[in-house]
Formats: C-alpha cells, structure tokens, sequence
C-alpha cells in the first residue's frame, strides 16, 4: 500500500516538473527591427549601350544585404512595355547574391551592373535588396528613368 502511495506520488511529482516545462510563450526568435534593417538609396547610375550600372547607397545592418534584384520595364507603346506616366509594373528582374559576379558591397555601398538592355530604349527600374533575415521585409528604392 505505502509503495502504490509512494509511486502514485513520484508519479504525481513527475508531471508537474515535466508540465511545467511546457509552460510559457515559445516562438521563433525574431529579427530586431532597429539592428537588423537597411535601407537602400541609389547614388548614381551609368547606363552605356546594353548594360546599366547602379551605385546604390547602403545604410544600417549592411552585413545583412543577402540579395539584390534590379527590377526593370522598357518604356514605349509596344506590346510588354510600360507608359512613363503609368505605375511602375515591372516586367523583367536581375537577381544577384552575395560574391556573386556584378555585385559588389563595400562599407555602405554597393554596385551592381548588367547588360542586356535594348539599345535606343528607355526604361524605368528600381534596386529590391533582401536580407539574410527571412522574416525581414523586402527593401525598395524609388524608381528611376534610364534613357537610351
């Protein structure tokens, strides 16, 4: 009797230590918002014959710049292209990652080039940079007019 007691007990004594483990808020741990962002502002940029190149100010967490995107539309009145007065709907994207050919962040800059535009076209683009960070949102420049 004294032995189903003392097990009934132990018994008793063990799922509160267990349960109580359980207790509590758990989540993912979260990015910290002020140390973690950046923001992304282009500086100048160069477009020559078929290739375009961006020197975009970086500011904040710049250890945390994973990818960057130019997001472009040809600007005309044929089929797939955008009006200059129209929202910026982008048509085509270059991606690039870190150490990646054409990408290049140094201090608070970074410098990313590509070629294959249309010789003679305008077009409309923007930087989209992504952080390392998964939960972190997407980071946009304005958009800008690349003449011919």
């Amino acid at each position: 009797m004294q032995k189903a007691i003392l097990t009934i007990v132990l018994l008793l004594f063990t799922l509160t230590v267990l349960g109580g483990c359980a207790l509590g808020r758990k989540e993912w741990p979260q990015a910290v918002e002020s140390e973690d962002t950046f923001k992304l502002k282009i500086i100048e940029g160069v477009r020559q014959d078929d290739c375009l190149t961006l020197n975009v100010g970086v500011t904040g967490a710049t250890h945390r710049l994973w990818r960057a995107s130019i997001q472009y539309e040809a600007v005309g009145s044929g089929e797939g292209e955008g009006c200059e007065g129209c929202p910026f709907v982008p048509r085509d994207a270059v991606h690039f990652t870190r150490d990646q050919h054409g990408f290049t962040v140094q201090d608070n800059h970074m410098q990313l080039s590509f070629c294959g535009l249309t010789p003679g076209t305008e077009y409309r683009f923007r930087v989209v940079g992504k952080s390392e960070l998964p939960t972190m949102p997407l980071e946009y420049t304005d958009v800008y007019m690349s003449l011919p």
